[in-house]
């Protein structure tokens, strides 16, 4: 399988279990591919596993591994220091979120509408193919009805390409399926 940059797959790393069911559970339903870790031992042997987000939603308290070690880790990985993260935290001062590079932060309780928009704004704004910011004449790959990769209109244009991110994409949720039916029979 290829490495497409899917720009509706997310990691949410998050330790309460209700808040993080909760929200993977709306985020699914604006159609982003959600897998979820409770911790950042968790998501870090996810990121390792070969699957990459292209955005990690992180909790900053956590245990096992905290968000800070997690991020710290993710920093230090060049394969992993290039996906974004938004933090979620009941408190982050805005030099807290500059070291850990984060691209944005919500403090908690935060309204969702405003993590959908923020969402948009960085994940659907470069081109799977290319890498170049897109602005309109935008196409969207989807399969069952969730956006997961955005193309520009030159890279649009090559049908091959699309048809090939269409099937990356099948695999990629095959897989996300396989882990998310994992995790369920787990708990």
């Amino acid at each position: 399988m290829s490495e497409h940059a899917w720009s509706r797959t997310i990691l949410l790393v998050e330790d309460d279990e209700d808040y993080r069911l909760g929200l993977a559970e709306v985020l699914r339903g604006e159609g982003y591919l959600v897998t979820c870790a409770a911790n950042g031992q968790e998501a870090l042997g996810y990121l390792r596993g070969g699957v990459r987000p292209s955005l990690v939603l992180l909790d900053l308290r956590m245990p096992v591994m905290n968000g800070w070690d997690l991020r710290a880790t993710m920093l230090q990985d060049q394969a992993l220091s290039t996906i974004p993260v938004i933090l979620l935290t009941a408190a982050i001062s805005q030099a807290d979120a500059t070291t850990l590079q984060a691209a944005a932060s919500l403090q908690k309780p935060f309204d969702v509408q405003t993590l959908l928009t923020m969402l948009d704004g960085t994940l659907l704004d470069q081109c799977a193919m290319c890498g170049e910011r897109v602005g309109h004449g935008r196409r969207t790959v989807s399969v069952r009805g969730a956006v997961a990769a955005v193309l520009c209109e030159a890279c649009a244009a090559r049908e091959d390409d699309a048809d090939t991110l269409s099937r990356d994409l099948q695999e990629v949720l095959a897989k996300h399926q396989g882990a998310h039916g994992r995790a369920r029979t787990a708990n």
